[in-house]
């Protein structure tokens, strides 16, 4: 009986140790699982922080590019021969082209498929230049018209409505009450300038207030716009669209795509 008290002791040790060994096995496993998920994690991170600063100094390449009416291919093959060559090390092959400059929509990236509603620029103390070239063919009718608004912390207080109609185009200037029509200004040519004019009472409703400006259905007309003034910080800021262009950036390593991606740039400056 002794004998056997002393085997079953032994089983439950072995058993015991078996066990504990398994634990431990586990939690190691589990710990290289982690470690190896969190470099994984980490290297992604990285590439795509890496990824997103290419396509800011790309932005501003095309900017420096810009001519006017083309972009310098000289300066974007430079460009891209600069970064071909800070890639190499890591053996990434840096590839860079852009499709032809397109006119602009009024939507956040100035393609025709882009976010409609957007605020295009916040904390505005007082706007200098505020014009707008409108492409009268792309006008739509008053319940899908392009609407420029003004905000303050108590919501809209300004607008101006953009439409067709019957082949006439117009501009209804509101207050915050949108059916409330304080002026409506005929634009025969598309060409509106919203700051120096009282036909538009932009200047008069927007002193003495901080605001933000919106676009409202930016998709429903294509055109141009230059934006400039001061913001309640002191610092002035501008915005100018005239053109919009794609521009496809890719990183292949080891014969493999890692990145590729398209981005439309406005041009000459689109953002702050």
């Amino acid at each position: 009986m002794k004998k056997w008290n002393n085997s079953a002791q032994m089983i439950l040790i072995a058993g015991f140790a078996i066990g504990m060994g398994i634990v431990v096995l586990t939690v190691m496993l589990n710990n290289i699982i982690y470690a190896s998920n969190t470099a994984s994690e980490a290297n992604i991170e990285t590439n795509v922080f890496d990824f997103a600063n290419t396509m800011k100094i790309t932005t501003q390449a095309y900017e420096k590019a810009y001519t006017g009416s083309s972009i310098d291919s000289s300066y974007i093959s430079n460009y891209t021969n600069i970064m071909a060559t800070s890639y190499a090390p890591s053996g990434f092959i840096f590839k860079l082209s852009n499709g032809p400059l397109q006119e602009p929509y009024f939507t956040a990236n100035g393609l025709s498929n882009g976010k409609s509603e957007w605020t295009v620029v916040e904390r505005v103390n007082k706007t200098d230049v505020f014009e707008l070239e409108i492409n009268t063919s792309t006008i739509g009718n008053e319940p899908n018209c392009l609407v420029v608004e003004a905000l303050n912390h108590s919501g809209m207080f300004w607008s101006v409505r953009i439409f067709n109609s019957s082949g006439m185009y117009y501009a209804n200037v509101t207050d915050s009450n949108s059916t409330n029509i304080l002026r409506t200004v005929p634009i025969g040519s598309g060409y509106i300038n919203l700051t120096n004019n009282t036909d538009f009472h932009f200047d008069t409703m927007t002193a003495g207030e901080q605001y933000k400006i919106r676009i409202v259905n930016g998709s429903q007309a294509g055109g141009t716009f230059s934006l400039a003034g001061n913001l309640t910080n002191g610092k002035p800021f501008e915005i100018r669209r005239y053109h919009v262009l794609n521009a496809t950036m890719s990183l292949n390593k080891n014969g493999h795509l890692e990145m590729n991606v398209t981005i439309p740039i406005t041009l000459p400056q689109g953002q702050i």
